[in-house]
């Protein structure tokens, strides 16, 4: 296929959502089509460079475009503070800029489809599909909701950005390019179930579960892992967010180390929450078992991993997760909730999965204690899941998380022809007997 993908956020050797972009291009191009990249000039100077460098392969180009008007509006956002609030604001205006930058200079080059990547969020996506060329969509998030009886714990700044995001999320009904972009698309993607459920129920034929990211495949055997010696070491890696769901496993921690549990935990990662979550540490009398790391490189990561036993990720509404496949691909079991995409990712081979469905908080606590205490317990359980999470890291190559919705896409577009083709046949047909 001949892809226009549209790529707001899109970088190479980063993480989330300029990662998603880059290796969605990458590997689509890996597998034969061909693929033209529309994306901002954040990150030009490191697109280029890996070109320059003969990593990017020769099916894929960039478009990088940014109106001056927008770039200015950017600039001013991000000096003021307001960095979350500011992207996603450019990225709006970038959207509606984009329409009228493809009908310019792309809407006759032939593509086959148009595949909106980044940002993969189900709030105002895209304006492209008004082109006439079949719109791809997704994978999307966004819709994943924390429990309103794990918001317990929350602060009041919590409460209302999520009380704020609900009704954001309900509006979607009635907002226009959401409506617009949902409508126009061939096909719609989202990351979990309950984004698919966000959307107006009218679109839901056309939508389908699939995962966003992936792991890549080394070429090399597997690091082997640390011949596990107590105590059962877990580890927390990204930021810290109210969202996280913290403020649980450090309690779920207390109440197993209470049981006669030898564990501890490191902490990886920066954020708003710091502060409040090692005051936490500290009331539960837990302090002395959490070891608190900071931001670290990426390119150290793997070993982090190797050196722990399990990843602790008890996410409120992460509709992905790239920590989670990361941990997996090393060989870590993941304990997380049953919500949002690590909920989707991990299953009972590769790590334990705590119910959160009619469940209070303390009970959702008690299940995150009862798995920290089970693992270590049991060195024979960490061995096999550990097996286990190789193996389903397996089901998240980019290959085949890539292939897998470009193969559904080509079937959905030969479905699209066939009555396209039947008309003609019948309209040649009729000509042909009033002859």
């Amino acid at each position: 296929m001949k892809i226009l993908m549209s790529a707001f956020a899109c970088a190479p050797n980063v993480g989330s959502e300029p990662g998603v972009g880059w290796n969605w291009a990458i590997e689509a191009a890996r597998l034969r089509h061909e693929v033209v990249v529309l994306t901002q000039r954040e990150h030009e100077k490191e697109i280029r460079s890996a070109q320059a460098r003969g990593l990017v392969p020769a099916g894929v180009s960039f478009d990088f475009f940014m109106p001056a008007w927008v770039q200015r509006l950017y600039d001013l956002g991000l000096k003021t503070g307001f960095h979350g609030i500011t992207r996603q604001i450019i990225h709006l205006l970038w959207q509606i800029a984009a329409y009228f930058h493809v009908r310019a200079h792309h809407r006759e080059q032939g593509y086959d489809v148009i595949h909106h990547i980044t940002y993969g969020g189900i709030r105002h996506p895209t304006l492209l599909g008004r082109l006439g060329i079949p719109l791809v969509l997704g994978p999307l998030g966004g819709g994943d909701r924390a429990p309103f009886a794990l918001r317990k714990s929350f602060s009041w700044g919590g409460w209302l950005t999520d009380l704020a995001r609900d009704a954001h999320t309900f509006a979607l009904r009635f907002d226009p390019i959401t409506l617009s972009a949902c409508r126009d698309a061939l096909a719609i993607y989202t990351k979990t179930p309950k984004t698919r459920e966000a959307l107006p129920q009218r679109f839901h034929g056309k939508t389908k579960i699939h995962m966003d990211i992936g792991v890549h495949e080394s070429g090399a055997a597997p690091p082997k892992r640390r011949v596990h010696v107590p105590p059962l070491k877990l580890i927390y890696a990204g930021r810290m967010l109210y969202l996280k769901g913290m403020a649980l496993a450090f309690r779920a921690l207390a109440e197993a180390r209470a049981r006669g549990a030898d564990v501890r935990l490191t902490m990886v990662g920066s954020g708003p929450e710091e502060a409040a979550w090692r005051c936490l540490a500290n009331e539960l009398d837990i302090g002395q078992a959490v070891t608190w790391r900071g931001r670290v490189p990426h390119t150290e990561m793997d070993q982090l991993y190797l050196d722990h036993d399990a990843l602790l990720f008890p996410s409120l509404r992460d509709s992905s997760g790239n920590v989670v496949l990361e941990a997996l691909n090393n060989g870590l079991p993941v304990i997380c909730l049953a919500l949002g995409g690590p909920g989707q990712s991990v299953n009972a081979a590769c790590g334990r999965v705590v119910p959160t469905a009619g469940r209070s908080e303390l009970q959702c606590v008690a299940g995150l204690a009862e798995a920290i205490a089970e693992l270590e317990a049991s060195p024979e359980t960490l061995d096999q899941l550990s097996r286990g999470a190789r193996e389903r890291a397996e089901d998240f190559r980019w290959s085949t998380v890539v292939g897998d919705l470009y193969r559904d896409v080509e079937r959905r577009l030969a479905v699209r022809r066939v009555p396209v083709e039947a008309y003609k046949d019948a309209a040649l047909q009729a000509g042909g007997q009033r002859r």
